[in-house]
């Protein structure tokens, strides 16, 4: 369980308090919980250096376990999947604040507060945001030796999507259609 000392903890939906709360409501449910963290306050998950120190202190309980619960909003996805290896990630709230995101400009275009975030489905890679085309349901078919058709300096989101669930089992998801994003505003019915 991870979660952030920025947003999450200042909109209390991932802090230390919730964490913990999280990996005790958890293991209530008979749920092998192998720890919980978040950094302090004013640390936001989305920094990699951040998410990296909490990482490295937390290391033995990262190597016993197969799926990270990320208590933060999106942005920290990325972050947390560069440090945490091949584990799974998972979301655990679809709360998008971004408002005082600390990560730097990688963070920020990693995510493109779609709030419909496949992200977890593709092994913690985002689509929408990583692909130029914005591609939700596979490959446009024409990369050119793993390198993205538009952008030749850009590994292929989708192989790269691929090769992680292949690694983890979890090929199926690649079956699943998802609908494209609504970026529309609220209320706008024209």
């Amino acid at each position: 369980m991870l979660g952030c000392g920025g947003c999450a903890t200042a909109e209390r939906f991932g802090g230390a308090a919730e964490c913990a709360e999280m990996v005790a409501r958890l293991r209530e449910a008979g749920i092998e919980v192998t720890g919980g963290a978040a950094p302090e306050e004013g640390q936001r998950t989305c920094d990699r250096a951040v998410a990296a120190a909490v990482a490295d202190r937390h290391r033995a309980e990262l190597a016993a376990a197969d799926t990270v619960l990320l208590l933060a909003c999106p942005l920290s996805l990325e972050a947390v999947r560069q440090v945490a290896g091949e584990l799974r990630l998972v979301r655990g709230t679809q709360v998008i604040t971004g408002n005082q995101t600390g990560g730097g400009r990688a963070e920020v275009a990693s995510c493109h507060y779609c709030a419909e975030c496949i992200a977890e489905l593709a092994s913690g890679l985002c689509p929408h945001a990583y692909c130029p085309k914005g591609l939700l349901n596979g490959p446009c078919g024409g990369a050119q030796g793993g390198r993205c058709e538009v952008l030749s300096t850009r590994q292929c989101v989708w192989e790269m999507i691929y090769w992680r669930l292949k690694q983890q089992g979890r090929l199926e998801v690649l079956r699943r259609y998802n609908a494209p994003a609504d970026f529309g505003v609220a209320g706008d019915e024209d």
